[in-house]
């Protein structure tokens, strides 16, 4: 039967339908969230208006579905359409512990907020939305992208870019989680001698764990991962596989600022960095930091790869320290460490590392002191198997390749690598990301939006990625693997 003569009602229906389908479909190939019986999906449009009834046909506006206004209830999902929201966002939206309520795009949607999202309510589940600020000012404050106090929340493979800063996770957010997400270029800066301002993740926390894990945070005029307070709390942070890179360098003066920094004017504890990549370009400054100016209790270091910056990792003032299994990558300070007064040598366990580089006699620095590998192993009672590769030249060999597959969402995965050798192209791996007979592409996250870097159907051989032709390259480079469906879903377009 010819459209033009369809019953409106039922082909509003038949399409509403169609649609539920094709999103349930897609939170059914995701690991964690799968929408409950019964649950309901309301679609969101720039066009929606506050009347809409959440229909294909009729979306809401973002204002009033992300309200105490909406019709969402828990388990419920809120469906985004393609196009552009401007607008200072402020999200109220709560979820139960079983049934959080999701917020997310329509498949192979492009969701972008112009602004700002300010998230109050709990037990909400933000995925896959754009997040930027689209003014050109870049001499006085803007808006944080994504402002999060919602306890219980989960921040998934969001993109967040030319913000006023990043993500800013606070204290009430407590057991919140940032996952996946490329936070890049965000901040600004004051006319000179003012420095850059704006982190990409600036977080505190008091109760429970945060955990931040497998995100990409580069550029910025600010600090990376910037767990910092002056009267608050730093208490319980999970940091994992996350890859961060030359923090501070959209700076007027180009500076570099730490990558990773956890510490403040209050103790921190509970600090867990695990399988972390970080750079900064070799002799352009830069580091990373674990304590500031109060002492500390605890923290552990094990798996991370740190390149680049003076020293390469700053660690001080802690009554216990782990670290173990990482690599320290740089030309002159690797790693310097301060004990309180009072530390037990045994509360600090540290072995089994690696360091490369250092092209001073005395590549490390103990308590205030710079002194050389055995003496260090001596003084200190550390790393009496691990190894120092000095290199006279300047430089290391070799290439180091992370892949980290995507916790919730299969077929997608971070790839960070290390190319030493300066090689033009590289072969990764990706056969824990992807199944034979898949159709794929590799985005290089300083052109994430432009052309894929490969793409195509996964054979199960190594893919070819390329390393020139970026800020950063042939030296380092990070990617993100997608998955995409061979044909993409064929929805309404709204007229």
């Amino acid at each position: 039967m010819p459209m033009s003569k369809r019953n409106p009602r039922v082909y509003s229906g038949s399409i509403n339908r169609l649609c539920n389908t094709l999103i349930v479909s897609l939170f059914a190939c995701s690991t964690v969230f799968v929408p409950l019986a019964g649950a309901s999906i309301y679609f969101v449009a720039p066009w929606g208006v506050p009347a809409g009834d959440g229909t294909w046909e009729h979306p809401l506006d973002l204002p009033t579905a992300l309200s105490s206004k909406s019709p969402a209830k828990p388990g419920d999902i809120l469906a985004l359409r393609s196009g552009t929201y401007k607008g200072a966002f402020v999200s109220v939206l709560s979820g139960t512990a079983n049934n959080p309520i999701t917020i997310r795009e329509v498949p192979e949607a492009r969701v972008t907020i112009d602004g700002s999202l300010t998230v109050q309510g709990a037990w909400a589940t933000y995925w896959g939305l754009e997040v930027m600020n689209s003014s050109g000012e870049r001499t006085k404050g803007r808006p944080v992208g994504v402002d999060i106090f919602g306890p219980h929340t989960k921040f998934i493979n969001l993109i967040v870019h030319d913000a006023g800063g990043g993500m800013g996770l606070w204290t009430p957010a407590v057991d919140a989680e940032v996952y996946g997400c490329l936070i890049y270029d965000n901040g600004w800066q004051g006319p000179d001698p003012d420095r850059g301002h704006g982190h990409g993740i600036y977080t505190q926390n008091q109760t429970g764990t945060k955990r931040i894990v497998d995100n990409i945070l580069f550029n910025g005029y600010g600090w990376g991962i910037h767990a910092y307070t002056e009267g608050g709390s730093l208490n319980g942070f999970h940091i994992e596989g996350n890859t961060v890179f030359n923090s501070g360098s959209d700076t007027r003066q180009g500076y570099r600022y730490d990558n990773i920094l956890v510490g403040g004017l209050r103790p921190a504890e509970r600090i867990e960095l695990i399988a972390n990549y970080t750079y900064h370009t070799l002799g352009k400054g830069g580091r990373n930091r674990l304590g500031y100016s109060a002492p500390n209790k605890d923290v552990l270091v094990r798996d991370n790869y740190f390149a680049g910056g003076s020293p390469v990792l700053s660690v001080s003032g802690w009554q216990k320290v782990t670290m173990a299994g990482n690599t320290f990558l740089g030309l002159q300070n690797l790693l310097s460490l301060i004990r309180p007064a009072g530390a037990e040598t045994s509360d600090y366990q540290i072995d089994n590392n690696t360091y490369l580089g250092g092209d001073a006699s005395t590549p490390f620095n103990l308590q205030n002191q710079s002194v050389d590998f055995p003496q260090w192993q001596e003084a200190g009672n550390f790393d009496h198997n691990g190894r120092l590769v000095a290199t006279p030249n300047k430089r290391t060999v070799g290439t180091k390749v992370f892949v980290r597959p995507n916790r919730y969402e299969p077929g997608r995965a971070n790839v960070t690598v290390y190319n030493w050798d300066l090689k033009p192209n590289i072969e990764v791996d990706l056969q824990e990301v992807l199944t034979e007979g898949a159709s794929y592409e590799v985005r290089n996250v300083l052109d994430y939006y432009g052309d894929p870097v490969a793409m195509g159907t996964y054979s199960g051989a190594p893919v070819k990625l390329p390393m020139t032709g970026t800020s950063t390259g042939p030296e380092f480079n990070a990617f993100v693997v997608l998955s995409r469906p061979l044909q993409s879903p064929t929805l309404p377009r709204h007229q």
